[in-house]
Parts: structure tokens; sequence; C-alpha cells
């Protein structure tokens, strides 16, 4: 059994990290970081493209395309602790934007463009960041 126990050290210190973040990791160790939520069907494709930017910069993203209300998705998102929600609605569709809602910020939305938030994520991903950057 010796040469098993440096599993279970593994194992330990990821039950403390766990234990220690409450399950609300910061978003360099997030297992999903972004979570894009469009508003309807029509800005489906605005989202998907938000989304593709996000993973081929390396940002670990989801697309909630469910068929559910605004609300139930950001709920489900703050359930499942996901760092960054970002909405896009109409009129950041047209614009190239994005609705940013961090995680524990309650109701509070940051509008910013696409690119822009891309970059705060990367900062923030490259210097270990435990507060969020946007």
């Amino acid at each position: 059994m010796i040469h098993r126990a440096i599993y279970g050290t593994l194992e330990r210190f990821v039950g403390f990290l766990i234990e220690h973040f409450a399950g609300a990791f910061p978003l360099w160790l997030s297992p999903e970081q972004v979570r894009v939520l469009p508003i309807a069907d029509t800005q489906l494709p605005a989202a998907r493209a938000v989304h593709t930017r996000l993973v081929a910069s390396g940002i670990r993203s989801a697309v909630d395309d469910r068929n559910e209300t605004l609300n139930y998705k950001i709920r489900d998102g703050e359930v499942h602790k996901v760092p960054y929600m970002g909405v896009v609605g109409q009129r950041e569709a047209e614009a190239g934007t994005v609705a940013v809602r961090a995680r524990g910020s309650e109701k509070k939305q940051v509008v910013l463009p696409v690119a822009e938030f891309l970059a705060k994520l990367e900062e923030e991903v490259r210097t270990r960041s435990l507060r969020s950057l946007v």
C-alpha cells in the first residue's frame, strides 16, 4: 500500500481545495469559466460567436441554449458557481458586446465589448487572481 500513498495525498489536496473555496473556484481553476446566455433564440448565433472567440483564446466556455427563461438560466449558473455569465440580447448582438455578470455581484451587469471582456479574462487567468477583474 505504500505505492498508493501519493494518490491519497492528491485526493486530500483536492478535497481541501473544494472545502476552502466552497466550490466557488477562482476563474483560473474553475471547470466552466464563462457561461454565455442568449436571451432568445434569435440571439443564439451571436452567443455562439462569443463562445467561439472565448474557446479560441483558451477560456472554458459553454452556451446555455436551452428553451428556458433568462432568469432560470442565470439562477442555474449561480447554483453551479460559474464565475462569469455573459448575457447576449438584441442590443449586444448588434453592437458586438456582452453583458457580463460576475459571480456574487447579485444583479449588477457590466456591458463590455467582447474583445475587452476577453482581455480581462486572459489577464485574470494569467495572474491567477483570486478576485474578479470585471
